[in-house]
């Protein structure tokens, strides 16, 4: 078991490593932006490593960057066609406050609608709509928004409300924010609503909002801005997360606490010193070899369902980071193609950006096994009348398991199957 790991790790050096080390001399490069935002941080979505960083781990009020979480769970939890009825707590004007689009108890609105009043115009109001729709009231929602950070990893994030309106204790930091905006970009639907510049909602009211308008000012400016959320209370004061996409590299920035409009100009300079002082290169693409190990003397490549990208700074600057293979379970005998044998983690100091199953590129079965196939196809043959007897009580358990699972289900759908171990 240890020559296996070791001659993954050995391949894992020379496919990773060592072309960092083999990299081009240094060049010329431009000095970090200035940020006049208390909080700043940028990461490279394809790689997740950090490209920037001021005060990056300082726990602070978000404002309405909160509606990311709020948005990715109503996405994950929901669906588009439900109708979402607005309750009494549309009148507790110390819940429903501030940015609103007024919505009315009783009144109904698809959720797809409510997630464009929610992150496009920011409305609190369908934020609120949303959270009681998924979990039946605020408290309940909150508490998955909670452990999804906590699923992520996230250490200084908690939250207290949908919105982002003022409350105490309801913080995160630039770092931690920049993580739940990753993971909110990795879902294509949430990545269409934070494009969109503006969407219609029908209501059957007059005179109340119903054109929603993106208020992230770079979507308006830059064509390659994909989207994601502003916030503005008294407290946090001009928070902004933005992401942009050119020539194939995603980076998303986060700016908290900044005094005025200079943020979008900040943002802008933030952006661009991700896209024009570093680039990506790809390691291993889906479908390649990671490794190789031997089962019963015949090799089986370890492939990857991911593609494998390192940020590098072109000064060669930016710390690279390092890999963890984690132990094979047992003995092997036999496995199965696409079988996931084991996962490689990647590290960046202390935080784990992401974790790869590394999976069998072949079957390998034993004569026993073979054998055991055949004796269960013609044993099957003779169950099989027995099975029709038994299908319809079967049906009947099965249709009773599906109710108590459809509650499960609904945590199971955010949880992450490939997290990091915890160290």
């Amino acid at each position: 078991m240890k020559r296996i790991i070791a001659l993954i790790t050995l391949l894992l050096y020379f496919f990773i490593f060592v072309p960092a080390l083999t990299a081009a001399p240094e060049t010329q490069t431009a000095a970090p932006p200035e940020i006049s935002g208390e909080a700043a941080y940028l990461i490279d979505v394809q790689s997740g490593q950090t490209l920037y960083s001021k005060n990056g781990d300082q726990p602070m009020a978000p404002a309405s960057t909160t509606k990311i979480m709020t948005g990715l769970l109503g996405i994950e939890l929901g669906n588009p066609e439900d109708i979402v009825t607005a309750s009494e707590t549309m009148l507790d004007y110390t819940t429903v406050y501030g940015t609103r689009i007024y919505l009315e108890p009783g009144e109904q609105l698809s959720l797809e609608d409510m997630l464009y009043a929610l992150l496009l115009n920011s409305a609190n109001d369908a934020a609120v709509a949303i959270a009681e729709h998924i979990s039946g009231n605020t408290s309940a929602f909150v508490s998955l928004m909670n452990q999804r950070a906590a699923d992520l990893g996230l250490k200084n994030t908690t939250f207290k409300n949908p919105s982002g309106l003022n409350e105490e204790g309801h913080l995160t930091t630039a770092h931690d924010l920049a993580r739940i905006a990753q993971a909110a970009y990795a879902n294509p639907v949430f990545r269409d609503y934070i494009k969109t510049k503006s969407h219609v909602i029908p209501r059957a009211k007059e005179n109340v909002p119903i054109e929603m308008i993106n208020e992230n000012k770079l979507l308006w400016r830059d064509d390659t801005i994909t989207g994601m959320k502003t916030g503005y209370t008294s407290v946090a004061q001009n928070c902004l997360v933005a992401s942009a996409s050119r020539d194939g590299r995603d980076v998303i920035g986060v700016i908290l606490k900044s005094p005025g409009r200079e943020i979008y100009t900040d943002m802008q300079a933030l952006l661009d010193y991700g896209f024009e002082q570093f680039e990506n290169t790809l390691y291993k693409g889906v479908g390649d070899s990671l490794g190789q190990l031997e089962i019963q003397g015949q090799p089986v490549n370890l492939l990857i369902d991911q593609a494998l990208w390192i940020t590098q700074k072109k000064d060669n600057t930016l710390p690279q980071p390092r890999i963890n293979i984690l132990p094979i379970d047992g003995e092997l005998a036999e496995v199965a193609e696409g079988q996931v044998l084991t996962r490689l983690e990647v590290w960046e100091d202390e935080e784990c950006l992401r974790v790869v199953p590394l999976a069998a590129d072949r079957n390998i079965i034993t004569e026993a096994a073979v054998e055991k196939k055949s004796y269960a196809l013609f044993t099957g043959l003779g169950l099989m009348v027995s099975g029709v007897i038994l299908y319809g009580a079967v049906q009947q358990r099965k249709h009773a398991e599906r109710r108590r699972e459809r509650a499960k289900l609904r945590q199971d759908r955010i949880q992450d199957p490939n997290r990091c171990q915890r160290r």
